[in-house]
């Protein structure tokens, strides 16, 4: 369901003239009606030495090098299903989440409610579909909060150890992906992907029809890639594969407390889900993470803080 609080709508509201400007940016190809034009020449300049070969190419050029296949594949492998299981009990989704450090899994705050026990929350990975179509085996990795847990409700943001596999890191098995602190990673009208688990559902990707069209918050990124319930925690990436934020919620158009579908009708519950108008997706800024996980260190424990820094790292040797 998407966020029924009023202040996810409130932000879109008031970035009415941004999201404008990135509408008009992306039917121009023109990414300066959309941001200024220094934002530009330092994205230019990041592109540029991300791979010298890279003519910087911003605009509505869909082409891409064909490792952009194999590099989302690869840090897709982080990407894990956040579950609930009680002892001799089904596991129950309750959203996505990423590997950011070998041993450190990210998600929402609201993901990983304080009503689970300790020992009870649990990463599947590789809970996707295999190429012929068959379902793959996978992985379920314990929550270790006893080693390391982080939570800030205001920012919608956790970090949790998990246990090792097999006596490895599940990082070393799976990969993990970096948390770059400096900003400039994505501008307006720019494309991003989403590796998720909507519904609980398999691994999916969702790609290149996903634009950014607010980003003058300093936390929160807004674009219009499609998600659903379950996706909550999931990774936003940009085109090198760099996640740029962190997905927390959708929110619909709405009249008065009701939702509104795509014909504008009132929404019911037996429309189905699938029915809800949805205007886009609120994520929040990887920089915002690392600003907030950089001030949090210096209260650590000596151990915790070794942990905290295998994930702040300017060179991790991650997937990203």
């Amino acid at each position: 369901m998407p966020d029924e609080t009023d202040s996810a709508a409130a932000r879109w509201a008031a970035d009415a003239d941004q999201i404008s400007k990135s509408y008009a940016a992306i039917a121009a190809d023109d990414p300066t009606l959309a941001n200024d034009k220094s934002d530009v020449e330092r994205r230019r300049k990041r592109l540029k030495a991300h791979d010298p070969r890279n003519e910087a190419r911003i605009g509505a050029d869909d082409t891409l090098w064909v490792s952009f296949l194999s590099r989302g594949l690869a840090v897709s492998r982080a990407v894990g299903r956040v579950v609930h299981k009680e002892p001799g009990q089904p596991a129950v989704p309750y959203g996505s989440g990423v590997l950011v450090s070998p041993r450190l899994f990210m998600t929402n705050h609201h993901v990983t409610p304080n009503e689970f026990p300790p020992s009870q929350g649990a990463a599947e990975f590789d809970y996707e579909h295999s190429d012929d179509g068959t379902d793959k085996p996978f992985t379920s990795v314990p929550f270790d909060r006893r080693t390391f847990w982080f939570t800030d409700e205001e920012l919608d943001f956790s970090l949790v150890a998990l246990k090792d596999v097999d006596g490895v890191p599940p990082g070393e098995r799976q990969g993990w992906v970096r948390l770059i602190g400096q900003k400039g990673k994505v501008l307006n009208g720019e494309a991003v992907n989403v590796v998720h688990h909507p519904d609980g559902e398999r691994k999916r990707v969702s790609i290149r029809e996903n634009r950014v069209v607010s980003r003058k918050d300093v936390q929160w990124l807004r674009y219009t890639s499609d998600t659903r319930k379950g996706s909550s925690g999931s990774p936003v990436f940009n085109d090198q594969w760099e996640m740029v934020a962190l997905h927390c919620r959708g929110f619909a158009a709405m009249k008065g407390d009701k939702f509104l579908t795509r014909t504008g009708e009132i929404w019911t519950r037996d429309m189905g889900e699938e029915a809800i108008h949805y205007l886009a997706n609120e994520g929040l800024r990887v920089s915002r993470i690392v600003k907030r996980l950089k001030e949090a260190r210096a209260d650590l424990d000596p151990d915790l803080r070794a942990l905290l820094d295998e994930a702040l790292k300017k060179d991790d040797g991650g997937n990203s």
